[in-house]
């Protein structure tokens, strides 16, 4: 099990140092073998042989990163022993106040079923918290006995424990990681992404098409990611792809058409005037004019279900063939033009709230297929889809 553990750290710390300094840094020096005895006796059990050799090589992190996916940054053992100690009291506490024998009863009980039964309604004194999304939410280590002892679960401040096993134990969890940082290999269906100052997060495949909210969209911030992947195509210099990748034409043709498919819509969305129907709606709930209110809503309904984003073409190897035939200087100059287009429509479009139908291919599968808020899906074109593409030709280089 040491040896699992330190192989994984090694590449894990390894790439860190490569590609984000930043989380690197985070990174604390080996725990106290005191403070590792003094967990073991908080919790009352021996822990994880894995676990222990974790804290070994680093205890937890100093600042919050998102080394784990999705946003979990790991605690050190002293840590693990005071949120295990909140959640008995704060959750605990909640919980027990209608009946406390009652609950003591259930804790009791539920303690001493095998390891990776569910429980929703407390927080067991075999469960450790490893590490920590920042909001609220954990990820534990279940010490009950049984074949999943030392299974990693998560505790959802809202909703309680999940019910299934994350992974089988701390040393596949890392080695899961390790695997998704190098490899870029999904991690429960979450990939790792690398921001340009070092940053990193995890990216679930719909994410990086459309990453919901109300958020308006940084005009300079995509005008500036235009911009890039524009001097990028007029560089020049690209090899062929591996085998199953696209070549340069092809990604510069991806941006094009796509870029084409988001400028009908925003048109769209535009024509809809979703400025004019949210201070309508703003009126009517002054005036609490409840039935202007629920007319106002039902046609907000039906003039989003008509308007429809769909990125398949922008996807399929046909149109990519026929949009590459003028060849990468004049792709460049079709992606400068339709970037400006796009930022001029952007501006009006975040004063309001616009949704549209949003269906989303990608790698021959439909990842999205739901009515969205559409300036999610111009943000995630800005933060992802257009460093993504100016990675791709980067690689081609």
């Amino acid at each position: 099990m040491q040896h699992a553990v330190d192989e994984s750290w090694n590449i894990i710390v390894e790439w860190l140092a490569r590609h984000s300094p930043p989380e690197l840094a985070l990174i604390r020096p080996p725990a106290a073998e005191d403070d590792i005895r003094e967990t073991e006796r908080g919790v009352g059990t021996v822990l994880p042989d894995d676990l222990v050799a974790w804290w070994r090589r680093a205890d937890g992190q100093a600042g919050h990163g998102s080394l784990m996916p999705w946003f979990y940054s790991p605690h050190s053992a002293r840590e693990a022993l005071n949120k295990r100690n909140v959640w008995m009291t704060a959750w605990n506490g909640v919980m027990e106040q209608a009946a406390p024998e009652r609950f003591a009863a259930y804790v009791a009980q539920e303690d001493q079923a095998p390891s990776g039964t569910p429980c929703k309604g407390a927080w067991l004194p075999s469960w450790l918290p490893v590490a920590g999304d920042g909001g609220g939410n954990d990820l534990f280590v279940d010490l009950r006995p049984g074949p999943a002892h030392g299974c990693v679960r998560e505790f959802f401040r809202d909703a309680g424990a999940s019910d299934a096993a994350r992974w089988d134990s701390v040393a596949a969890m890392l080695a899961d990681v390790a695997a998704g940082l190098t490899q870029e290999a999904p991690v429960h269906g979450h990939r790792i992404w690398v921001e340009d100052d070092g940053r990193i997060s995890w990216d679930s495949d719909a994410s990086r098409w459309s990453m919901g909210g109300r958020t308006p969209v940084d005009v300079g911030r995509l005008r500036a990611r235009y911009a890039a992947f524009v001097t990028e195509a007029r560089t020049g210099g690209f090899g062929p792809p591996p085998d199953g990748s696209w070549p340069a034409e092809w990604v510069a043709a991806h941006v094009a058409r796509n870029s084409e498919l988001l400028i009908a819509t925003t048109r769209a969305v535009l024509a809809d005037d979703p400025a004019g129907r949210e201070q309508r709606r703003a009126a009517a709930l002054a005036a609490q004019d409840w039935t202007r209110l629920q007319e106002l809503m039902a046609s907000a309904e039906l003039a989003a279900a008509g308007i429809r984003y769909d990125n398949s073409d922008a996807m399929d190897p046909a149109t990519l063939d026929r949009y590459a035939t003028g060849g990468l200087s004049a792709l460049a100059s079709q992606v400068e033009g339709l970037g400006a287009r796009l930022c001029e429509l952007v501006g009006p479009l975040n004063r309001g709230r616009p949704t549209a139908h949003v269906h989303i291919v990608d790698a021959g599968t439909t990842i999205l297929d739901a009515r969205k808020g559409w300036l999610g899906v111009l943000n995630a074109l800005w933060t992802r889809q257009l460093p993504l593409r100016t990675r791709q030709l980067r690689a081609l280089r």
